[in-house]
C-alpha cells in the first residue's frame, strides 16, 4: 500500500485525498472549485434554492479563506477532472490555482444516483453494506448521496451545507450499497457481494503509471508500456504491443529492470514506472540506452518502405486491422524499424511513437 498510496487514481491515493479535503465546504452544484465570487455569483443563478441570503455570509468566508469547495459527488468527480486531485490541496489557503477538465479520466457528469448506475452498467462489483469490503476507495450511497469509504470502518463525505467534508464513522450513517469506481484501479483486491467485476480486456482504458501491472493484465496502459518497451528495443516478436501482459512482456520488463538496477521481478510499479520514464525521456533526447537488446526476429533491417502501389497504408497502434489508426503512410515512405511480430507486422516509428504496419504493404531494408 505505501507504494500505491503515491499513485494517482488508485483506491489508496483517492482515499488519502479525500482525507486531506476533510474541513472544506460543501457548495451544491461544484466539483472540487475553488471558492471564489464568480464561482458563488454562477451558482447562486443555477441553483437559487441552496444559495439563500441566509446563507451567503458563510460563502463568503469561505472565499474570504480561499477553500475549495464540492458536493457529495462533486468530491468524486473533481478528484478525476483535476487530474488525480493535483495541485487541490496546495491551493487551499493560498493564492495557487488548479487546473480542471471536465470529464477528466474517463469521469462523467453524473448525480449522486447516477453514478452508482453507470458504474454497474460498467460491470463494476457493488453489493449491500454486510458484505463491504476492506478496500479503500470504493463508494458508498444511500438515495441521493454518496460518499468514499477510506478504511477501518471510516467514510469521507461531503455531508451537507452545515456539515462540509467531513469524516464519519460508517456504521453511524444510514448507507445501503458500497460500489467500485470504473475510473479507479483497485488493484489486486477481491470483491464478493451483489455485483460482478467485468474483466478486463486489452481495450481497458487505463492510463500507464496508474495501476501496477504484472503478467496476467490487460488494458491500453499494458499496451503503452510494450511500446515503451519497443521504442527501447526491448523486442516483443511474437505478440508486439498488443495490451496483454504475458510471458514475453513479463520477460522483457525483467531485461529493463536488469540494466535500470532495479528488482527483477516482472512487475510494474512506481520505481519501475519511473525509471521507464526517465530511459524514454533519455531516449527522446537522442541519450543511448544502456545495453540495449540485439534485434531479433524475422529481420535485423533498420527500415521499413511502404508497397502498396502508389496508394496509402494505415499505421495502427497495434499489430493487426482491429487496431486504431494513427495515420496513413504513401507508397515509398520510409520509417525506422523497431520489431517484426510473429504474423508479419512491422513495428515502426511515427511522429516520436511505436506504430504497426502490415507486412502486406511493407517491406524492411
Amino acid at each position: 500500500m505505501s507504494e500505491r498510496i503515491n499513485m494517482p487514481f488508485t483506491g489508496e491515493h483517492f482515499a488519502a485525498w479525500c482525507e486531506k479535503m476533510v474541513g472544506q465546504p460543501y457548495w451544491y452544484g461544484s466539483c472540487v472549485y475553488k471558492c471564489t465570487q464568480n464561482l458563488l455569483d454562477r451558482k447562486a443563478k443555477q441553483y437559487p434554492a441552496h444559495y439563500g441570503s441566509s446563507r451567503t455570509a458563510r460563502y463568503r468566508d469561505d472565499i474570504a479563506k480561499k477553500k475549495v469547495c464540492a458536493d457529495c459527488v462533486g468530491l468524486i468527480k473533481g478528484y478525476n477532472w483535476t487530474n488525480g486531485g493535483q495541485g487541490v490541496i496546495e491551493s487551499i489557503g493560498t493564492g495557487k490555482t488548479f487546473s480542471s477538465k471536465y470529464g477528466g479520466h474517463g469521469c462523467p457528469d453524473k448525480s449522486a444516483n447516477g453514478m452508482f448506475s453507470y458504474a454497474k452498467s460498467k460491470g463494476c462489483a457493488w453489493g449491500t453494506m454486510d458484505t463491504l469490503p476492506e478496500v479503500p476507495g470504493i463508494a458508498l450511497r444511500f438515495d441521493g448521496h454518496v460518499g468514499v469509504y477510506v478504511g477501518n470502518g471510516y467514510a469521507v463525505e461531503e455531508r451537507g451545507f452545515n456539515y462540509g467534508c467531513v469524516k464519519t464513522k460508517v456504521s453511524s450513517r444510514k448507507w445501503t450499497h458500497w460500489y467500485q469506481l470504473p475510473f479507479v484501479d483497485y488493484g489486486d483486491a477481491v470483491f464478493t457481494g451483489g455485483g460482478a467485476t467485468k474483466p478486463d480486456t486489452p481495450a481497458s482504458e487505463y492510463r500507464l503509471g496508474t495501476r501496477t501491472l504484472k503478467n496476467g493484465s490487460k488494458g491500453t496502459d499494458v499496451k503503452a508500456l510494450q511500446e515503451f518497451l519497443l521504442q527501447l528495443g526491448y523486442n516483443l516478436p511474437r505478440y508486439g504491443a498488443d495490451g496483454d501482459f504475458g510471458g514475453e512482456t513479463e520477460t522483457a520488463l525483467k531485461r529493463f529492470q536488469a540494466r535500470t538496477g532495479l528488482t527483477q521481478d516482472g512487475v510494474y510499479g512506481g520505481d519501475t514506472h519511473k525509471a521507464l520514464m526517465d530511459a524514454v525521456a533519455d531516449h527522446d533526447a537522442g541519450k543511448e540506452p544502456a545495453e540495449p537488446d540485439e534485434p531479433s526476429g524475422p529481420s535485423s533491417a533498420k527500415r521499413v518502405r511502404i508497397v502498396c502501389d502508389g496508394g496509402t497504408v494505415n499505421i495502427r497502434v497495434g499489430n493487426g486491422t482491429q487496431y486504431k489508426r494513427i495515420t496513413a503512410a504513401k507508397d515509398g515512405t520510409s520509417f525506422e524499424w523497431v520489431a517484426t511480430a510473429e504474423n508479419g507486422w512491422h513495428a515502426v516509428v511515427v511522429n516520436g511513437r511505436v506504430g504497426w504496419v502490415s507486412g502486406k504493404y511493407s517491406k524492411t531494408e
